[in-house]
């Protein structure tokens, strides 16, 4: 396998990994079941892989950095969460009252539930594993035309089988409007972003604090939401004071990206482990390695001495 072929399926590997895996989503079901976890992954590839792989790509091939990467993302959750699983909008979806906490009446949301399954997709889902991936491959282009053309045809049918999948499992459609609504906001995003013309900034800031704000940032942000410490719309506030420190804090001090994508990873392999043993023993050994692998990769992609990337 040559070197960019290598580059996109380790990056398409990591994003289902990092966003559904490291987790602890698969124990949704119950405990671990190995087939069923194969078929789950191999589908994620088709979504979560094929769009970190085409985000990163327009990003890079048009000499973009780190903005132009997370607007995309921030696309790529709604188009997700508002278009496909339609998590926004559906009040009862897993049976659970998730639009119940900050609910926008007008608009049909959870304030809190949008702001945070949003961040799970930009920090999680799509940066943190480009940030892995390009700590050891680098940041140049990695595929050619008939290679875009393929992903975006896999990303299409990751599409369709994610909104098939779950319809048949819900039987919930959001409203026109909604849906609308849902596809302008990323649409917007997405052709806003990419006629601006932003050049990427070089790397100065400490990789150990990067690692510390990043983090501690991630942990805050899972605690505030998985233990309700607050009122819903004062943990929104939170959530986004949070989310708008760390954007200043990168902006200003520019650390290597791979530190922030560290500190995130850190904190999913606790929220994982919680998960975990919610599910039983079994679940909880294989979190467990499944912890060790990504700890590893950080360590390992942190190590690298490649070209700068930037913040």
């Amino acid at each position: 396998m040559t070197f960019r072929k290598t580059a996109v399926a380790a990056l398409a590997a990591l994003s289902p990994f990092f966003a559904e895996f490291l987790l602890g989503d698969q124990y949704l079901s119950g405990p671990p079941q190995a087939g069923r976890q194969l078929v789950m992954f191999a589908m994620f590839v088709t979504l979560y892989g094929a769009g970190a792989v085409l985000i990163r790509e327009a990003a890079r091939r048009m000499n973009r950095g780190w903005p132009t990467i997370i607007a995309l993302a921030l696309a790529y959750g709604v188009a997700e969460e508002g278009l496909l699983t339609q998590t926004l909008f559906n009040p009862h979806y897993l049976d659970l009252d998730l639009l119940k906490p900050a609910y926008v009446p007008w608009l049909g949301i959870g304030g809190q539930w949008t702001v945070y399954v949003l961040t799970l997709h930009v920090v999680w889902s799509i940066a943190t594993p480009i940030a892995i991936a390009e700590a050891f491959f680098g940041r140049t282009s990695w595929l050619r035309r008939p290679g875009l053309w393929a992903w975006s045809g896999v990303l299409a049918i990751g599409c369709a089988a994610t909104f098939f999948v779950s319809y048949q499992m819900r039987h919930f459609l959001a409203s026109p409007a909604q849906l609308v609504g849902a596809f302008l906001v990323a649409a917007v995003l997405v052709f806003g972003t990419l006629r601006r013309t932003v050049t990427p900034k070089p790397v100065r800031g400490n990789g150990w604090l990067g690692f510390a704000v990043g983090a501690i940032a991630s942990t805050l942000f899972q605690v505030v939401m998985q233990k309700s410490l607050l009122p819903p719309w004062p943990n929104v506030v939170v959530m986004l004071a949070l989310e708008a420190a760390v954007v200043a804090y990168a902006i200003r001090v520019r650390p290597p990206a791979i530190s922030l994508a560290a500190g995130a990873t850190v904190t999913y392999g606790w929220v994982g482990l919680l998960s975990a043993v919610n599910a039983g023993f079994a679940a909880t050994v294989e979190q467990a390695v499944l912890v060790a692998v990504a700890l590893a990769l950080v360590v390992a992609a942190g190590s690298r001495r490649r070209t700068p990337q930037g913040s």
